[in-house]
């Protein structure tokens, strides 16, 4: 049968609590949940995996899933048609059971509220009458159990209304008595169980239970009544054990068990297993929220029950278990698994307890693939698919390419759909660990195996996770062979992915489509990058990375190269780029215009709050153009202009924006969608950007130039001003400030005794600076 799906994303948690802690950002900032960042690349499925879909290895309590099973209530469907005869169509008894609310059960209305309805037609039948008054009691019940609201129309129905008043106990139990047909005697027993439950009423439940379903297991409703009966013992070694049973028996109330079942009972649940299906079947309920390491369950599941899909499901948690471990700190911002367990130490030596972590992993990893390997010949039909291509897996994630291959091309093409999709993702790895990237045949198969798993996306919300982890190691791969733009559409792509939803960049503004470019690209990559977009005939692999990733306006790309130019002193090639953009651009896009919106010709640090003025119509090119004419110039008065230019670019000054697209990194929403770039700021005009080195030594060449001890007054003022904030952006503790103070230079005392008299000493003077040379 198809699960149903439904639009919303459900997520489920329990009030029991696993013994692991969440990540959490390493910075103050914007995060998203660990779920969400957690990779995953294994989702081969076996036929009976839907039931334990909630048990998915997850960051979360439960996984979140978007689908609910109705296989428990198509079999309750069918015993019904089993029952009144093979004219009546399974949906026409769905309709009236699951679907429709029980006011529309007036008598009279019957026939003409469910026209052409194979069920209603079969009931309505004169020797089906106890059938019809089984369902009107039960859409009565159904009706009652809401006490919002009360059904005024019901004593208007055309028969006997005391037959439906809300009844007590004693009325069920006479409607058991009084019904000669087995079938509805049970379902008669059902209801009457299921309303004690309710009324806590537990020995009756479990009385119910003993006298109506223990000899008549061969209905979809044992296993209902079963769950109701376990949850009113009070022995929780045989609570368990019941659960157990109920798990094994039907798919609806799967999640139920897991919610109700009492762990740490182990060897008392155990005890009450009567074989080794039923010992096996315990132990995989132990193991489906275990999230450390559990390759001993496994052993022993597959010792109890070596083709059970259970041991299948197991094997794939635990291969998403080492893919978090592996996988998400190697291509995350975060930089540790979505799960880190209690007493995990990250945070004392990071670098330290990642590679012991990592060397743990890959032990245990190597632990599950021999394992594999020795009972794969003992095994077979899908569970031998599903454990080879584990197995193929855990050879790609060990990095051993040739081992993997082998196994891939093991799975054979009769293999369930859900594995060839596996094989499809492991091909694919083969293709980004060994081929050249750069071929155009290598890239066209690649979009094949990439579509070959979109194409499942609608109908398995679950594959998005596979596509961001995909796209995000295909993006590492392609850049680790040069190719940074490829890269960087792929990373984007794996973000479009990342939150389980067709996002796109429909709504994406200015900084979506260059955000990864501006940390990796250089201006060689931006031209690759404008070339690419502008290509008529793009291959299949270049339209399906430029889907949703590539924006359609060139001078966002310009502005991108211009900016990087400029940081890299290319001041000809920042202006040529500037220039072949409209001159209204930095009015109209990004928040261009609410940041360069002031006079760069005189530092902000002087400045007092109320004489800024924000009505400075700033252009990039012209800014550009003018450093380059101060450069020519090279008098005094020019470099002072170039270093008040430099100081405004930096994070201290009002133009930082000429240089960078977020003030500072580390606290950002930029900054953790495409990783923190203070390293990279460092960089900026040869650590300009933090620490006005290109200012200062403007203001040096100002000074040894100029005859104005006005001019000479500035350029030590401000001299002073780029070493003070330049010596406190390098010092990182308190330790290293004590050990290395900082120290006023010559330029302070000169401006305190050489330079006293003139205009800029006394509009500037003030105590907090003369306490430097103190």
């Amino acid at each position: 049968m198809e699960p149903k799906i439904y639009p919303a994303i459900m997520r489920v948690f329990s009030s029991l609590l696993l013994v692991l802690c969440f990540q959490v950002s390493f910075a103050c900032g914007w995060s998203v949940s660990p779920e969400t960042s957690r990779l995953a690349l294994f989702k081969a499925q076996r036929e009976g995996f839907f039931k334990l879909t909630p048990f998915y290895y997850s960051a979360d309590y439960y996984y979140s899933t978007n689908t609910v099973s109705g296989v428990d209530q198509e079999l309750n469907c069918l015993e019904w048609k089993k029952k009144l005869g093979n004219t009546i169509d399974p949906k026409d008894v769905h309709t009236i059971l699951y679907e429709t609310d029980g006011e529309l059960f007036e008598n009279k209305t019957l026939k003409k509220a469910f026209e052409k309805n194979t069920f209603i037609d079969a009931l309505l039948l004169s020797k089906n009458k106890a059938f019809l008054q089984y369902i009107l009691f039960a859409k009565k019940l159904e009706y009652n159990s809401n006490t919002d609201v009360k059904w005024e129309s019901w004593n208007q129905i055309g028969y006997n209304s005391k037959d439906h008043k809300l009844a007590d106990v004693g009325d069920f139990e006479k409607k058991i008595k009084t019904t000669k047909d087995a079938f509805l005697k049970q379902r008669y027993a059902f209801l009457i169980l299921r309303y004690s439950f309710y009324a806590q009423d537990k020995n009756e439940v479990i009385r119910l239970y003993d006298t109506y379903f223990t000899e008549n297991k061969n209905t979809i409703l044992e296993p209902w009544a079963l769950y109701y009966k376990a949850l009113c013992i009070d022995n929780l070694a045989l609570q368990n054990y019941l659960l157990s049973k109920v798990f094994a028996t039907c798919e609806e109330k799967s999640f139920a068990v897991l919610q109700h079942y009492n762990w740490k009972l182990t060897q008392e649940t155990l005890a009450l297993a009567q074989n080794d299906e039923e010992r096996s079947v315990i132990l995989s309920i132990e193991s489906f929220r275990n999230p450390a390491p559990d390759l001993k369950t496994i052993e022993e599941v597959y010792r109890l029950s070596p083709n059970s899909v259970n041991l299948s499901f197991l094997i794939g948690r635990e291969v998403n278990k080492l893919e978090d471990w592996i996988f998400t700190p190697q291509y995350t911002n975060n930089g540790a698994p979505s799960v880190t367990f209690e007493g995990t130490d990250w945070y004392e030596d990071y670098a330290k307890a990642k590679e012991e972590n990592l060397n743990k992993d890959i032990l245990h990893l190597r632990a599950l693939e021999y394992f594999l390997i020795a009972i794969r010949e003992q095994t077979s039909g899908e569970q031998k698919e599903y454990i080879t291509a584990a197995i193929a897996q855990l050879c790609f994630m060990d990095d051993d390419i040739a081992s993997g291959k082998k196994y891939t091309d093991m799975i054979s093409g009769k293999a369930n759909a859900s594995i060839q999709m596996q094989k499809n993702i492991q091909l694919a790895l083969v293709a980004l660990k060994q081929d050249d990237l750069k071929s155009e045949k290598v890239q066209n198969q690649l979009f094949k195996y990439f579509d070959s798993v979109e194409s499942l996306v609608e109908t398995d919300y679950g594959l998005f996770k596979n596509l961001y982890s995909l796209y995000r190691i295909a993006s590492a791969d392609f850049a680790k062979q040069g190719d940074r733009v490829t890269a960087g559409l792929l990373m984007m792509k794996s973000d479009i992915k990342s939150e389980g939803i067709y996002s796109s960049y429909d709504n994406a503004y200015f900084y979506s489509y260059i955000g990864y470019f501006d940390r990796t690209a250089t201006t060689e990559d931006v031209d690759k990058l404008i070339a690419l977009q502008q290509k008529e005939n793009k291959t299949p692999f270049e339209k399906y990375i430029c889907s949703g990733t590539v924006t359609s306006n060139i001078d966002y790309y310009k502005d991108l190269k211009g900016t990087i130019a400029f940081r890299n002193n290319n001041l000809e090639l920042a202006y040529e780029t500037f220039s072949s953009m409209p001159k209204d651009f930095w009015d109209k896009n990004y928040a261009f215009k609410d940041y360069l919106n002031e006079n760069p010709f005189m530092p902000k640090i002087l400045q007092k709050d109320k004489e800024r003025k924000f009505d400075y119509n700033f252009n990039k090119a012209d800014f550009i153009a003018k450093l380059i004419q101060l450069k020519k110039q090279n008098t005094a008065s020019s470099n002072l202009q170039l270093a008040h230019a430099y100081f405004n670019v930096s994070y201290l000054g009002n133009s930082w924006m000429m240089v960078a697209y977020d003030w500072t990194s580390g606290e950002s929403y930029i900054d953790y969608v495409y990783g923190d770039n203070t390293e990279l700021e460092k960089t900026y005009q040869k650590g300009n950007y933090y620490s006005l080195t290109m200012a200062k030594m403007y203001y040096e060449k100002a000074l040894k130039l100029s005859k104005n001890n006005n001019e000479k007054a500035m350029a030590s003022l401000m001299i002073f001003e780029c070493s003070y904030y330049g010596h406190y952006a390098n010092m990182v503790s308190a330790e290293e400030e004590a050990k290395n103070p900082f120290k006023a230079g010559k330029e302070l005392v000169n401006l305190y005794s050489i330079y006293k008299t003139t205009p800029t000493f006394k509009k500037y003077n003030c105590p907090l600076l003369h306490s430097f040379i103190n």
